[in-house]
């Protein structure tokens, strides 16, 4: 029997998850609910056999749906998915998951006490990229991981609600905690603003982790073309993870450095060779991350597998990002990351 599901927010996301869900063979789709419903309208005439609601509660008491999708503004999911849990749904929140730490340790903790499951979307974790990606750096392939480069720039899409940081950066810090496998426990974050907003729109941050290993990443809605780039340096190999390659998103290079130190009082007769070697680029699969995320959500509730991406993912993100914004207030300075 399909879960029935419903989505809440029809904006720039809502309509994916409406469409993926329609073709799923794991969910129904049985409600859509938006404030505006001129939008719900519009969006709901592709699916006929979704009823349409305005309101939240209504939705919740007349399909009592077993999985609620939040694709909203990032201030509203705490309140909407605080009120999906209480009417006895799953919920499935679009990213960062809530606008505080604080949010979101009480998100999870109504949802332990009810018995219900928090997802978090995101969505590149289900790509075929990320998997190998993954699979090469935690099978050991690439030796020791020495450092991350990521840049994450575009010109827009600007946020009303949210700076480049809060928008961007959960893309990066997701899949850093699921490659890595621990939260970082400091951040460095510099930013600037270039518009009446006020908010940041050019962001750098940079992250140490437990063992010495740091990341670095550029975030932009300024710039004159759109980069999406991962660099993970090891060892033995290093990894490029291009996302907008259409059929090497990955490639891995048998290149680097070997350090031959010859007195460790005497850093000047440190020898440094180094390796170059081939370059292979895995044939990765080119299925929609989105609709894969959907079936790792229904194997969750069925009890078939585990989260790759659950409200306790989403939370260690939120937990980077607010130490961000406090290094990014105070012009940079070291800000450590709350502890789980």
């Amino acid at each position: 029997m399909k879960l029935k599901a419903a989505v809440v927010g029809l904006g720039y996301w809502g309509p994916n998850l409406a469409r993926n869900l329609a073709g799923s063979g794991d969910f129904a789709l049985a409600a859509l609910c938006d404030l505006d419903a001129a939008r719900l309208e519009r969006v709901g005439a592709h699916y006929p056999a979704a009823e349409r609601f305005t309101d939240l509660d209504a939705m919740l008491a007349r399909i009592k749906p077993d999985l609620v999708c939040i694709a909203t503004p990032v201030a509203s999911h705490h309140a909407l998915a605080a009120k999906a849990l209480q009417g006895g749904a799953h919920v499935f929140v679009e990213k960062p998951m809530t606008m505080t730490g604080a949010q979101s340790r009480e998100l999870l903790a109504l949802a332990e006490r009810l018995g219900r499951k928090v997802f978090v979307d995101h969505t590149f974790l289900f790509t075929g990229a990320v998997a190998e990606l993954n699979k090469q750096v935690t099978g050991g392939n690439i030796g020791e991981l020495l450092y991350i480069d990521s840049v994450r720039i575009n010109l827009g899409l600007f946020q009303p609600d949210v700076d480049v940081v809060w928008d961007l950066a959960p893309h990066d810090l997701s899949i850093l905690h699921h490659v890595v496998g621990v939260a970082p426990h400091s951040v460095r974050a510099m930013g600037s603003c270039h518009s009446p907003s006020g908010q940041a729109d050019v962001a750098y941050l940079h992250l140490d982790y437990p063992g010495g290993v740091s990341a670095h990443l550029h975030l932009s809605w300024l710039s004159p073309v759109k980069v999406r780039r991962m660099i993970f340096a090891g060892t033995k190999q290093s990894i490029i993870y291009d996302d907008l390659e259409a059929a090497e998103k990955v490639k891995i290079y048998d290149h680097g450095v070997d350090f031959d130190v010859k007195d460790l009082e005497e850093r000047r007769r440190v020898l440094v060779s180094y390796r170059k070697g081939d370059m292979r680029a895995p044939n990765v699969p080119a299925t929609e991350a989105l609709a894969v995320e959907l079936q790792n959500v229904a194997a969750v509730l069925r009890g078939q597998a585990n989260a790759r991406a659950s409200g306790v993912d989403g939370a260690a993100v939120v937990r980077v990002l607010e130490a961000a914004q406090r290094s990014l207030a105070q012009g940079g300075a070291l800000v450590p990351v709350e502890s789980a």
